[in-house]
């Protein structure tokens, strides 16, 4: 069974506080990585030890280019989580994994949302 965008954020949220999804944009796969998979999403390369969501952090979206983010891997069958922080969104290079726009921040500027 897939996991709600609620079920997925609220996990997301376990990993940051408050003041920090409130100024961040939240952005989630729209496949499934596999286990045993190697994902290459912006400047860091994630090693997938089992079947998952990625979620990409934007903790910067008023900043330009390269700046603080993180990328989550949430476990599909159970509560596996792993954080991997990153300098670059997955959006620059053509090819990679599709993502969609989960939650965006109170604070945060809707001019700031990629357009995926």
């Amino acid at each position: 069974m897939r996991e709600s965008d609620q079920g997925i954020f609220e996990r997301v949220s376990a990993v940051f506080d408050d003041e920090t999804l409130s100024n961040a944009i939240v952005y989630l796969s729209r496949e499934i990585a596999h286990a045993g998979a190697r994902v290459h999403a912006g400047d860091v390369l994630i090693d997938i030890p089992w079947e998952a969501r990625i979620v990409f952090v934007d903790l910067e979206p008023r900043a330009n280019w390269g700046h603080r983010c993180a990328y989550i891997i949430l476990q599909c069958e159970g509560n596996g989580c792993i954080r991997k922080d990153a300098q670059m969104p997955p959006f620059l290079k053509p090819g990679g994994m599709p993502f969609r726009l989960l939650s965006k921040g109170a604070e945060v500027p809707e001019w700031t949302v990629a357009t995926l």
